[in-house]
């Protein structure tokens, strides 16, 4: 734009002098050629009219238009010049402006750069909090994985205490526990929570390698609760079994405990077990009662030795004790499983844990406090980017100002030349018009001739050169403006429509760029790639090192998983082993059964002897070889009578008394059954009187309720026997008084009604409408109702069927019952829907329905529809 410029400098002055030139040259041509016309122009006059008069009449004509003509041109010029002062007049007041907008701009500027040093300020700062809350965020969710798994392993080490605690005492513990959170929570009996210091085993601290011991002699004492006194204790058991707590506390009030004298003699290999102890202040007398006098031995020889010398109980550190007074206690003992050691781990995991909680609440305070103050900053910030938006706005109007102000120069700029030229031109045109007024004038009374005067012609002579010259330079002047001119219009253009354009647009985006600041912008995602650079880099870090555990983990998932193998293999080969034995087994057990076989037959064989009570005390003192002589002389002799059954006797006596058990035992099952039927005979007369009672209640109901709705007609409940008679409840009643009926003979029930009241005209159900039909079951559910009444009623259209005349009383009779129960209906006629309480209507349209609450009168409108609908199709179906 600059060499452009600089060349278009350089050409302008060049074309103006040109241009002015060609003017001038231009204005003398003319100026000489109408000279030239009027010397032509008075010769010719002296062949156009005959006389002088004519010709001077002719020439005050003339002059008197010509006069008018340059009048008019003269106006003409002063307007252009006015114009022309007006317009320069304007043209420095819009360069005044422009230069106010200038400098307002300037100004606008600078204020635009303070306000985006603060945004850029408040930007940073919000970029740092940010990172400080990301950091923060990153803590809190490491801190409250830590929280998570301390107090998992707090819980783990809990239920590892319960578990190996006294089931009864666990439970107390835990129900104490909770009564002294709800005593604090309600803030009620401070005085208990104040005395209570807890149990024995939080109270009490060693080193593991007296663990063992510790346990042993304190026993189940190690969960006792230790109280201040005695009147804390009971209160407490009080509260606790108020509560309904389960389990069972046991208590260490410190002023009833009695400490016994603690002076133990100093002994080589033995030490007192207290000693080893440490213990909170509140708790020493508890901690004396229950240690106090107990020796810690080095093997179990010293503690017998001590034990018995000193008079004291004794433990050595396996757990063996020794009592002063000779009892011994000892064996194996798990010491995987440690109560003081589960206590001490619960200690360090609570005060763990307390820490953490302080902490991630430190950590949560410091969040909402950076949390605060990064709104503050974006409350800041928006208010910053409001006012720098309202700056660009302003900032914006001043250059629309500036660049219409600039276009009104540049159309008065462009404008001037032409106007400029344009009074050239008048005054070329005035000075045409005086040199032929003049020439006018002088031909005023002269003689009229046809020719030239010598000076006239040496004129015209003079003016042909002049404006041969003239025309010649006027030439060379015509091609230097119009070559300087290309070259100027062609400058101008790529100035004006390329250059500047791009130029504006360019310093537009510049100044948006500078308004926005985005080199600020640059700066923080610089910031920001810096600091995610730094977290990738650690991330990658964190991810060899997790690729290091991964594959130490598939290195020892591999060992794992050969040991699996080699496990398998041996537990395939166990298996076939146990699998051979088991086949073994069954073989042993084939043979063993068998033998018990032979076995309990040679028993059976021998049984069958049959030797009485009474011969073994008669051959005991025999000797063997003389009863086996005497049992082979008996078999001879007793093959005489193989026929005879030998344990006749022993069978009848076995029968007799099997017929006395069975006399006795049907005795008992005839009075049994005397019992059974007396109960059968009350339970069926009692279903009769139960059935006679709901019958007669239904049947009187049932009568009442048919007289309602048909005050003129009749109604009866009957019921059939199996001989076909018919029984109204006052022929049961009799029935039964004069005989016995059994339930047994009943077949069921019938109705009798008549609708017109005559006693002959009675009718079953059979002979009855459908209308009737539906009435007279409405009558029988009203008259359950009111014998045994139920909670509510659905009916769906009971009234479709209905005679017209009934419809009415059976809306009496839903709306006296509805006051004990309540009565769900859907219908279409209007007879029900004076006594509702609610309505709903329901619709179906699209294939859907739709229910929705509406009034009495929009539910009477909508069954006033449905009947007219519903005639509309009874009359288009009979036409």
């Amino acid at each position: 734009i600059t060499e452009s410029e600089q060349k278009l400098a350089k050409i302008i002055p060049d074309y103006d002098i040109i241009r002015r030139q060609e003017e001038q040259k231009t204005a003398q041509r003319d100026l000489a050629e109408e000279k030239r016309k009027e010397l032509f122009a008075k010769r010719g006059r002296g062949n156009q009219f005959t006389s002088k008069d004519d010709r001077d009449k002719w020439i005050r004509l003339e002059l008197k238009s010509l006069n008018k003509a340059i009048h008019d041109k003269r106006e003409q010029m002063e307007r252009l010049k006015k114009d022309l002062q007006d317009e320069t007049t304007k043209s420095i007041e819009i360069e005044e402006q422009l230069r106010q907008i200038g400098d307002n701009g300037q100004e606008q500027r600078t204020h635009m750069d303070n306000v985006n040093t603060r945004v850029r300020d408040f930007r940073q700062k919000k970029s740092d909090i940010a990172a400080l809350k990301t950091e923060l965020a990153r803590k809190e969710t490491q801190l409250h994985i830590q929280l998570s798994q301390t107090r998992d392993e707090l819980r783990k080490c809990q239920d590892s205490l319960r578990s190996v605690m006294n089931k009864g005492a666990a439970s107390g513990t835990d129900g104490l526990q909770r009564l002294l959170r709800q005593f604090a929570d309600e803030n009620r009996n401070q005085d208990i929570i104040k005395g209570y210091h807890g149990t024995l085993i939080e109270n009490l601290e060693c080193d593991p390698a007296f663990y063992t011991a510790v346990e042993v002699i304190a026993g189940n004492r190690l969960n006792y609760h230790i109280v201040d006194t005695d009147v804390i204790a009971t209160r407490l058991v009080k509260e606790f079994n108020a509560s309904r707590q389960r389990g069972e506390i046991h208590f260490l009030p410190l002023n009833v405990l009695d400490i016994q004298n603690n002076h133990l003699p100093q002994i080589s290999g033995a030490s007192p077990l207290i000693d080893q102890l440490q213990w909170t202040s509140k708790a020493e007398k508890a901690v004396r009662h229950v240690f106090n006098r107990i020796m810690l031995c080095e093997d179990f020889n010293s503690a017998t030795r001590t034990a018995r010398q000193y008079d004291v109980d004794c433990v050595t550190l396996d757990g063996d004790q020794v009592q002063r007074r000779g009892a011994l206690t000892g064996g194996f003992i798990d010491k995987k499983v440690s109560r003081l050691e589960l206590q001490r781990s619960i200690k360090q995991l609570r005060t763990t844990l307390n820490k953490y909680e302080q902490e991630y609440d430190a950590l949560r305070s410091e969040i909402m406090n950076m949390d605060n103050e990064y709104n503050n900053i974006m409350t800041e910030l928006q208010r910053e980017d409001m006012k720098s938006k309202k700056n660009w706005d302003n900032y914006e109007q001043m250059k629309s100002d500036a660049k219409h102000l600039q276009s009104e120069l540049d159309r008065i700029t462009t404008h001037r030349p032409g106007k400029e030229r344009q009074l050239n031109t008048l005054i070329a045109t005035i000075d045409q018009f005086c040199a032929k007024e003049e020439s006018l004038q002088s031909e005023l009374g002269s003689d009229l001739v046809s020719q030239l005067t010598v000076e006239e012609q040496a004129t015209v002579d003079k003016l042909n050169d002049t404006i041969e010259k003239i025309t010649q330079e006027l030439k060379e002047i015509i091609r230097r403006r119009v070559e300087l001119e290309g070259n100027k219009t062609r400058l101008e253009h790529q100035v004006a429509n390329n250059y500047r354009k791009n130029r504006d647009q360019i310093n537009t985006d510049l100044e948006r760029m500078h308004v926005e600041n985005v080199r600020s912008v640059i700066e923080e995602l610089e910031r920001e790639y810096t600091i995610l650079s730094d977290k990738l880099n650690e991330h990658e870090k964190q991810t060899d090192a997790i690729d290091r555990i991964i594959n130490n983990l598939d290195k020892e998932l591999k060992t794992k998983q050969k040991e699996l193998d080699q496990l398998k293999n041996s537990d395939r080969d166990i298996d076939e082993h146990i699998n051979e034995e088991k086949r073994n087994t069954d073989k042993y057990e084939v043979k063993l059964r068998n033998a018990q076989n032979k076995l309990d037959e040679s028993t059976k064989r021998q049984n069958d002897i049959g030797v009485p009570p009474d011969g073994l005390d008669k051959y005991k003192d025999i000797p063997t070889k003389q009863l086996q002589r005497d049992l082979d002389r008996a078999i001879i002799e007793l093959k005489k009578y193989a026929h005879v059954n030998k344990k006749a006797l022993d069978q009848f006596l076995q029968f007799s008394d099997e017929r006395d058990k069975l006399t006795n035992r049907k005795g008992e099952i005839d009075e049994a059954h005397r019992h059974i039927a007396d109960l059968i005979e009350s339970l069926d007369n009692k279903r009769f009187e139960t059935i006679q009672f709901t019958f007669k209640q239904v049947s009187l109901y049932f009568t009442e309720v048919f007289k309602r709705l048909v005050p003129e007609g009749t109604a009866h409940l009957v019921i059939k026997k199996g001989d076909n008679e018919d029984y109204d409840s006052e022929q049961v009643s009799s029935q039964s008084q004069g005989q016995q009926m059994s339930v047994d003979d009943f077949t069921g029930v019938g109705i009798k009604v008549s609708f017109n009241g005559r006693a002959n005209e009675m009718r079953d159900m059979q002979q009855l409408s459908g209308g009737q039909k539906s009435l007279v079951a409405l009558a029988l559910i009203f008259a359950i109702q009111k014998c045994d009444p139920a909670p509510f009623y659905l009916f769906d259209e009971i009234d479709q069927a209905l005679d017209p005349q009934y419809r009415h009383a059976v809306a009496d009779m839903i709306n006296e019952l509805s006051q004990k129960a309540q009565f769900i209906i859907t219908t279409f006629g209007p007879d029900l829907l004076k006594y509702g309480d609610k309505f709903y209507g329901i619709t179906y349209r699209n294939k859907v329905s739709q229910i929705r609450s509406v009034t009495r009168d929009e539910a009477l409108e909508f069954v006033e529809d449905n009947e007219a609908n519903q005639a509309a199709q009874a009359a288009t179906t009979t036409a």
